[in-house]
């Protein structure tokens, strides 16, 4: 029989590495030099092996198609070019050329307390998506979007059972992500989110349902929370006799962008838009690079043709789940559902999303690690490159102060910041 040829290579145990690096440390301990901790409370190892992932219990990753729609911001700009697009994000209240080509899928924006005209909104023709989330609404205001809480049951009734729209319902987890809370949180807080409409319109709400998530800096969580969160759902739905995979609209952190040193945002973006890539998302949405001053055509095509690049000239549509088997991608995907499951449960044994967020369970656990991490960038061990890391002296501090609008609320609202903010306004 012929050798192998990497029987000529001895194989070594976890435990025999582990004890030949910690001679080469010479008297430092492994634990504090080599492994680091996150705000998910989850270690991380110099070293991952097959010892890490049990492969009976790795699934394929249950998404729509291998392939993502790339979206970009309708600036109703003449010029705007929609031929490599899958579709548009538009405000309701936005005019929209007839011309449009009629196989743009639309995801319309449409906020709680908004008077919707439903009768317009059929209308349209390349409407798919209708991003309507009055229970994130609440969140985000802690206030019922209409004068009371019936009318905005009500009124979630109506839309909920029209049948013009693909996905009536989303769930604006992106705000979770850009108000501070971890991985493991946005995983649990979104699933508890769904589950709201689930026990209030019933199962067959289910596939109504897409899930809007913010990615951020860290590249290979980002991909583990949306593998992760895949899971989390099946395992819910399944609960429900409902065979649906989420749809993941993902788009780029905002908590993580500046004014200063603003080119730094499209390197920031590419890298976010290639672990929701990898991560397995359905559609992208890149905010453009100047989004948080003047947005211009220019930004919004500077940034979908980062998607383009990445689909045409990296071939990242070629495959369906090209981490999968990755000892840390799987470690990581494993932990997170497990941890997050336990969230879950935990906002579930508190009487569900509604009640976790009036007896401010949620702003707990959010605010807890949007200030864990605040702390760790204001002590440099959280880096933006040309914020709080090598700032270009050049720069010149725009964006001042504003002044938050204070309403009375039924509880503490959910509300999203930027790591940036303070030294913008220094």
């Amino acid at each position: 029989m012929k050798n192998n040829f990497f029987d000529q290579f001895p194989t070594i145990t976890d435990k025999e590495w582990k004890l030949k690096v910690q001679t080469e440390l010479k008297g430092l301990e492994y634990n504090q030099t080599l492994v680091w901790g996150t705000r998910d409370e989850i270690n991380v190892k110099p070293l991952y092996t097959k010892n890490d992932i049990d492969y009976e219990n790795i699934q394929p990753l249950p998404r729509t198609a291998k392939d993502w729609k790339i979206i970009s911001t309708y600036n109703n700009d003449a010029k705007q070019d929609s031929s490599f697009l899958y579709g548009y994000v538009i405000d309701s209240q936005t005019t929209i050329d007839s011309k449009l080509p009629n196989y743009l899928d639309l995801f319309v924006s449409l906020p709680a307390n908004e008077q919707a005209d439903l009768g317009a909104l059929t209308s349209l023709e390349n409407l798919t998506y209708l991003d309507y989330d009055p229970f994130g609404y609440l969140a985000q205001n802690g206030m019922w979007p209409d004068d009371s809480k019936q009318s905005s049951l009500d009124k979630l009734r109506k839309i909920a059972i029209i049948d013009k729209f693909e996905k009536n319902i989303s769930i604006q987890a992106d705000v979770y992500q850009n108000a501070g809370a971890n991985h493991l949180q946005q995983i649990a807080i979104a699933a508890a989110h769904a589950v709201e409409y689930i026990e209030f319109l019933g199962k067959e709400i289910i596939p109504k349902i897409y899930f809007k998530f913010a990615v951020g800096s860290n590249f290979f969580f980002e991909i583990a929370k949306l593998r992760a969160f895949r899971f989390l759902w099946k395992l819910i739905t399944d609960k429900y006799e409902v065979d649906e995979n989420a749809f993941l609209f993902v788009e780029n952190s905002k908590r993580n962008k500046s004014t200063l040193d603003i080119y730094n945002n499209i390197i920031r973006s590419s890298l976010e838009a290639n672990s929701a890539i990898l991560g397995g998302a359905d559609a992208i949405n890149i905010h453009a690079y100047n989004d948080l001053e003047n947005a211009s055509a220019f930004g919004d095509e500077i940034a979908a043709k980062q998607q383009l690049l990445l689909k045409k000239e990296s071939f990242m549509d070629q495959f369906t789940d090209p981490v999968a088997g990755s000892y840390f991608i799987e470690s990581l995907t494993n932990q997170f559902v497990e941890k997050s499951l336990e969230t879950f449960k935990t906002i579930q044994l508190y009487g569900g999303f509604i009640n976790a967020l009036e007896n401010e369970t949620i702003q707990d656990m959010i605010y807890t690690s949007d200030k864990k991490e605040k702390s760790d960038f204001a002590e440099g061990k959280l880096s933006l490159i040309g914020v709080n890391k090598y700032p270009n002296p050049n720069d010149v501090k725009k964006i001042k102060s504003q002044e938050r609008i204070i309403r009375d609320a039924l509880f503490v609202p959910i509300i999203p910041t930027r790591l940036a903010e303070k030294l913008e306004n220094q």
